[in-house]
């Protein structure tokens, strides 16, 4: 933290902790109104509010743990493993992951990753909670999308390694968006209007889990889908035939 002008400037850290702060307000403002359209005697009704609440205390404690785990990478209480990774498998139990909240919101996942995309090297566990943070902010935004479309969970091949990241056919997003976002990190509510509405906190927590694998996010467009995604080293030690 840094005082200038009289005011306190906030670092990275304390802008993606803000950020995440204003996130978790509307996850918790939802589960007080379940907790009390609960009392009911249907228990029809009462099973579909505690489904609902349950799903929302799982989605915001998985955005908890991965920002958790960004502040151990980057303090170096947790070491990385880097390991070589088939990143169809990654995105597959990502999208796992997504479907319940995916579910909840009628927004279609799709896994678009060939079998072929060459292994990386990278930290499993770190990826996918970069992944899953990205996808929880895609789907979100594809709920509230006037023609919402599937949220595409994509890899494939480019000159600088592999490319994987989510992806839609309704986000109209540019490069200067995203570095817009970085800029206003922290200092606006909704410095991602483009995507979703509200702080959309849970792309700077991948952005800044993904730094830790020395990438971060981009804008990226494939087979005519935009999206973001982060371009990672492919394994030598390790390529399916």
């Amino acid at each position: 933290m840094q005082r200038s002008g009289g005011q306190i400037a906030l670092d990275s850290q304390g802008q993606l902790f803000l950020g995440l702060a204003e996130q978790l307000v509307r996850p918790l403002l939802q589960i007080s109104q379940l907790a009390e359209l609960g009392a009911t005697d249907n228990p029809e009704v009462a099973r579909v509010h505690w489904n609902t609440v349950q799903l929302i205390s799982q989605t915001s404690l998985q955005l908890v743990e991965s920002y958790a785990l960004s502040l151990r990478l980057h303090s170096k209480v947790t070491p990385l493993q880097i390991e070589p990774i088939t990143i169809t498998s990654l995105l597959y139990d990502t999208a796992q992951i997504l479907q319940p909240f995916a579910q909840e919101y009628g927004v279609r996942l799709e896994l678009d990753s060939g079998p072929r995309t060459q292994p990386i090297l990278a930290d499993r566990t770190v990826l996918q909670a970069a992944m899953t943070s990205l996808g929880q902010v895609f789907v979100l935004g594809q709920a509230e999308s006037d023609e919402p479309s599937a949220v595409h969970l994509s890899a494939h091949h480019s000159r600088y390694g592999v490319v994987a990241g989510l992806y839609s056919n309704t986000l109209q997003l540019a490069k200067e968006d995203l570095r817009r976002a970085r800029s206003l990190k922290g200092r606006a509510r909704e410095p991602l209007q483009r995507l979703t509405s509200g702080p959309a906190a849970a792309v700077f927590v991948a952005d800044s889990l993904l730094n830790t694998l020395a990438t971060r996010l981009h804008v990226a467009r494939y087979r005519g889908l935009t999206g973001m995604a982060a371009t990672l080293q492919p394994s030598e030690q390790l390529q399916l035939i």
